[in-house]
């Protein structure tokens, strides 16, 4: 047999529902046989994955419990056969996964996703991050041009449930609140401040406000923007303490032109 056949084979084995025999494995005495040999490697694929989905979603292992989190990744691991050479980025699929497999406790889904995104958050992009005197000089250029950037590893969920609540509980060792549907939904920022993972809740107002940032709307357009869609705010005034805020939570990448040019 090719070298190319035995790896197919091989692979075959290792991700079909269950272990099969090959002849192609040496039969030698004082052994085990083939297919209980083959079996250490078809039960290892799969224990080794579900660990990665346990290290990575560790918030939603204690909120289901051992038992329930290992039958779903089990499951999870059997249909989606890792593609990935970046074995942390495994998970991608399983929040989804959750809220199909438990469409009656789509609360489980959203921790899920928090916890995958804030893993995401700590090994995401570096960049730059933008200072007082960098918005200063953004401010104080072209009105028409001048933009803000957020930087790589910012990102926005929305929360029907009381998901956040029952996070902080899990992770202080607390006993989680019964889980309750929100009078209104709620967008959740994730990013990265230093070496550490943050989020918190945010109003519509900064939600949109960050959307925009993120659309690469300039100063003017969002503040613009901001007047129109909330007439009965005070927008100068809150803009100015989000723009303060975001310097201080370092949520802002300094623009490509201000970066340090090297000869």
């Amino acid at each position: 047999m090719s070298l190319l056949t035995i790896q197919n084979s091989f692979q075959r084995i290792v991700l079909d529902d269950d272990c099969a025999d090959a002849s192609w494995v040496n039969q030698a005495a004082q052994r085990l046989p083939s297919k209980d040999r083959l079996a250490i490697y078809h039960n290892a694929y799969r224990v080794r994955l579900i660990d990665v989905l346990r290290d990575t979603f560790g918030h939603t292992v204690t909120y289901l419990g051992d038992e329930w989190f290992n039958q779903l990744a089990a499951s999870y691991v059997q249909s989606h056969t890792s593609v990935y050479n970046n074995i942390g980025l495994y998970g991608e699929g399983f929040p989804p996964y959750l809220a199909e497999q438990l469409a009656d406790d789509l609360d489980v889904a959203e921790l899920a996703t928090l916890d995958w995104i804030l893993r995401r958050a700590f090994d995401g992009a570096d960049s730059t991050v933008m200072t007082l005197e960098h918005l200063q000089q953004v401010a104080s250029g072209d009105p028409e041009t001048g933009s803000l950037h957020a930087v790589p590893t910012l990102s926005i969920i929305t929360h029907q449930f009381n998901t956040l609540d029952i996070w902080h509980a899990i992770d202080q060792d607390g006993t989680p609140p019964t889980v309750e549907p929100l009078q209104q939904p709620v967008d959740v920022l994730i990013w990265r401040k230093g070496h550490s993972p943050h989020f918190r809740s945010l109003s519509p107002i900064e939600s949109e406000a960050i959307g925009y940032v993120r659309a690469g709307e300039t100063l003017n357009d969002i503040g613009a923007k901001l007047m129109e869609n909330f007439p009965d705010e005070d927008v100068s005034t809150q803009f100015g303490h989000m723009l303060l805020r975001w310097i201080n939570d370092e949520i802002l990448a300094i623009p490509s032109f201000l970066e340090p040019t090297t000869d």
